[in-house]
């Protein structure tokens, strides 16, 4: 159970960051997302890219993946059939975390 759940988007950066979703590094004056928390007693605090963050709530409302199944894509595997969604839906997410299309046909 969440205690405690605040996020909002910061125009600019004062301080460079790593996105939580691709890993990825926010540069100082970079839009980002904050969001801050207490899950459970422990207390969290998160940066990522607006494209990242836009990416990981889109297809938390897909898959209906919530709080503890929340997609954190830098950490999911790969195998589960998210990487083509995401190629088609968020390809600027997609490139950060460097998920390229596969050609399915012979020969290429």
């Amino acid at each position: 159970m969440t205690n405690l759940h605040s996020d909002r988007v910061i125009k600019a950066t004062r301080k460079p960051h790593f996105c939580e979703q691709c890993g990825r590094r926010i540069e100082v004056g970079s839009p980002a997302h904050y969001a801050f928390g207490v899950y459970y007693g422990d207390s969290y605090s998160t940066h990522t890219h607006v494209e990242c963050h836009a990416a990981a709530h889109a297809y938390a409302e897909l898959s209906n993946s919530w709080g503890e199944d929340y997609p954190w894509f830098q950490h999911m595997d790969r195998d589960v059939d998210w990487t083509d969604w995401l190629l088609e839906n968020h390809p600027v997410v997609a490139e950060r975390l460097n998920i390229e299309r596969v050609d399915d046909e012979v020969g290429r």
